[in-house]
């Protein structure tokens, strides 16, 4: 049986994958959670740290996708591990590193954080994580979304989004792949603007393309059925 483990981003846990998670189940599917851990202080340490847990479960090869800043540490992960990975993916995130003007913002984000703790962070952001469309039609979603994840701490929180400021632009991992990849992008994601990273598609040599055109940054909610779909068929693409 393939083993597929699922990486979710920043500011959430594991169990945004349950849903798809079950619908998956002809696969061993791992959801690994770093939602509470302060321990690692770069993107890298978290791959290193994913590794190990990898190990303790003594996986020698699995396809990895990762959701945002998952897809971050997968990239890290692809770059440092690529003998474990029969493929990967990148969900609602990029291989850029952030330019000056987004630096700057994340700056001030930290310092917001820092300053107010994560239940005002995630109550500002979470809304933001959903297209407006789903929001209207499903105006429960966000809102259980900000009540759940307003409750992490703080210290992880900002433990992960000091990582994610200071990554390093991880295009060449895509253009060396020798595996397949998949980029799953949402039209409306706030969070990692569709055009200008759809580019990335085309960088390695075997790419698998998902765009959701009425998705934010949540298409494992906002578009279960065509999520899963992407990700068995990429599964089967893979050795």
């Amino acid at each position: 049986m393939k083993i597929l483990v699922l990486v979710h981003g920043h500011g959430i846990d594991a169990a945004i994958w349950e849903s798809i998670k079950e619908m998956l189940s002809e696969y061993e599917v791992l959801t690994p959670d770093i939602s509470t851990d302060t321990k690692y202080n770069s993107i890298e340490a978290y791959a290193d740290g994913l590794n190990e847990w990898l190990k303790v479960k003594n996986i020698e090869k699995c396809v990895m996708i990762g959701h945002s800043m998952g897809g971050y540490i997968t990239l890290a992960f692809a770059e440092k591990y690529p003998e474990t990975l029969q493929g990967f993916g990148l969900f609602h995130s990029t291989a850029y590193a952030d330019d000056a003007e987004k630096r700057e913002q994340r700056k001030k984000t930290l310092s917001f954080i820092e300053t107010h703790g994560a239940t005002a962070f995630i109550r500002q952001s979470g809304p933001n994580m959903y297209a407006e469309s789903f929001s209207k039609e499903h105006p429960e979603v966000p809102k259980n979304h900000v009540e759940k994840y307003a409750k992490l701490p703080t210290e992880a929180v900002i433990a992960g989004f000091r990582a994610i400021m200071n990554r390093p632009d991880r295009t060449k991992v895509l253009e060396d792949a020798t595996v397949p990849v998949l980029f799953i992008f949402g039209q409306e994601d706030k969070f990692i603007p569709f055009e200008k990273n759809i580019g990335l598609s085309e960088l390695p040599k075997d790419g698998h393309t998902l765009v959701l055109s009425g998705s934010g940054h949540m298409g494992m909610i906002e578009d279960r059925d065509a999520t899963t779909k992407a990700i068995r068929e990429f599964m089967e693409a893979t050795k």
